[in-house]
């Protein structure tokens, strides 16, 4: 029966998602949670407990919770990973913990960069631009935000749409209050521009999701918006339908948030008293929750004007300081979020850097490996590791290739006549007669003391042979008495053409073919 009402337990909270119940689904879930005996059903129930939480506005409970579950998460390989390490990364960073967000942030674009998918990679875009955001940077945010919305509006989900259109939205609406002072300005009025027909379009989505929760978001959105675009009736009886719907659900950021832009508009339309109270009521019940900085920030902002507006000084003066203080505050954590950032990106370079630097020590090695030390050419590893692939290679494309083997006439004699720093000096020139005499195409290597070998991708026996020819006469026409004097050196090939396409049998008739041409006198060509 556990196993059972586990089930019944994860309905429900799944139910009370979808009308919107904090509370009755956060109880729910945690019902669940506690009766789950399997690792999906507690994973799936942790994740609901989260979500709960997030939309609650407890972002410290966010945090705690997704440090057990999170490695649950990650074991399950569940997809409710990427949500929750996005509710982590928007918490951290509402909160504050850039050295919680941040890591976070990227892990969600990690996860989605794997699915190759428009709506995870939109949804991890805002998460970055977000987190941006409330370091300090909103013009990058802007920018990521609106890459992610681009990428929305390309066939990714619904939800994922209306979650780009509601990020731009706050991005831009938190640049109006940046830029704004303590007037607004054309710059800031600008900003409101640019997200009102982001808040228009979401009001006209929400119907489509389903989720109360993304309605008042939505509807709050706009009535902020409006109220300091100077549209009254509209943005007050938009911004109290929604309060009273927040209210009702348990959004509690939500509500504050409506609160605090009701306040603004009662200071724009000559009621600062109904400001004052309604703000310092607010602050006042923030005790067992705080507000989010960016509330708090408006809050003591507009009581600021509200006691300004009233003739009380030095309340005005306690506002005015105390959201200097918080500005403060805010500034140097973005300072040090993004110097920390500014730290990690040059760590993740350096990182990188080194990791290049042992990637091309590694190749290089690799690289001598498979090269004949004297004379630069390819070795026999270097045959072995190519040889089999172009044959394939021309198999599949039904296109001929020749294989040819190259000995250098009487060798021994050079050796024991001009000695062995000749000898490899003959060698290194004739490397270089070869090289000459080749495409870059083409695998040129000593596979012997004096034995060379030629592959000719598409090259049929009657081009090799030309080939062959004009490497024979190189050698034979080089002027070897710079080398030593008296000495002369030529050489004898042997080529074999594929199809068939068979090394072993390549080879055999190549070696036929070159001990012919040494059998006819050497100096010579002959095709196998």
């Amino acid at each position: 029966m556990t196993v059972e009402h586990a089930q019944q337990a994860l309905a429900e909270a799944q139910a009370c998602l979808t009308r919107g119940e904090i509370d009755a689904g956060l109880a729910a879930a945690e019902r669940a949670a506690a009766l789950a005996t399997d690792p999906a059903t507690r994973a799936r129930a942790g994740w609901l407990q989260a979500l709960f939480i997030y939309r609650r506005g407890d972002y410290a409970g966010v945090l705690a919770l997704a440090e057990n579950l999170s490695p649950m998460l990650r074991a399950q390989r569940s997809d409710e990973l990427r949500e929750l390490q996005r509710m982590v990364a928007f918490a951290g960073a509402e909160s504050g913990r850039f050295d919680l967000a941040l890591p976070a942030a990227y892990e969600v674009h990690a996860l989605a960069a794997a699915t190759g998918q428009p709506g995870p990679i939109s949804h991890a875009l805002n998460t970055l631009g977000i987190c941006f955001e409330r370091m300090g940077d909103p013009w990058q945010a802007e920018r990521l935000l609106r890459e992610a919305l681009a990428i929305a509006r390309e066939g990714a989900p619904l939800r994922e749409l209306f979650g780009a259109l509601n990020n731009l939205c706050a991005v831009l609406i938190g640049t109006h209050y940046l830029q704004r002072g303590s007037e607004v300005t054309a710059a800031s009025l600008a900003a409101l521009e640019r997200a009102l027909p982001l808040a228009e379009e979401m009001v006209g989505l929400h119907a489509a999701m389903g989720d109360p929760y993304w309605r008042i978001i939505s509807e709050g959105n706009l009535g902020e918006i409006l109220v300091h675009l100077g549209e009254r009736e509209r943005s007050r009886e938009l911004l109290d339908r929604t309060l009273a719907e927040a209210l009702r659900l348990g959004f509690g950021p939500q509500a504050e948030r409506l609160k605090c832009s009701i306040g603004e508009w009662a200071l724009r339309h000559g009621a600062p008293e109904q400001a004052r109270a309604l703000l310092l009521t607010m602050v006042g019940e923030a005790g067992e929750r705080p507000l989010t900085p960016m509330t708090e920030l408006r809050a003591q902002h507009a009581l600021y004007q509200a006691h300004k507006a009233l003739g009380d000084t030095a309340a005005a003066l306690r506002n005015l300081e105390k959201h200097s203080d918080l500005l403060r505050e805010r500034i140097v954590r973005q300072l040090q979020a993004q110097s920390e950032q500014f730290i990690t990106r040059v760590e993740a370079e350096q990182s990188h850097r080194e990791v290049e630097r042992q990637r091309a020590r590694a190749q290089s090695l690799e690289a001598d490996i498979r090269r004949d030390p004297l004379t630069g050419l390819g070795n026999r590893r270097a045959v072995d590791h190519r040889l089999p692939a172009l044959l394939r290679d021309a198999a599949a494309a039904a296109r001929p290739v020749t294989l040819a083997i190259l000995d250098l006439d009487h060798f021994k004699q050079v050796n024991d006549r001009h000695g062995h720093l000749v000898g490899d000096r003959v060698l290194v020139v004739t490397a270089q007669l070869l090289r000459e005499c080749v495409r870059q195409a083409d695998l040129v290597a000593r596979i012997g003391g004096e034995e060379f070998l030629a592959v000719l991708p598409d090259t049929d026996e009657s081009l090799a042979l030309e080939v062959c020819e004009r490497i024979r006469q190189r050698v034979a026409g080089h002027d070897w008495a710079s080398v030593a004097p008296g000495l002369a050196v030529t050489l004898s090939a042997g080529l074999a053409s594929a199809p068939p396409y068979d090394e072993t049998a390549l080879v055999t008739r190549a070696d036929q073919a070159l001990y012919r041409a040494k059998a006819r006198g050497r100096n010579g060509v002959e095709a196998g």
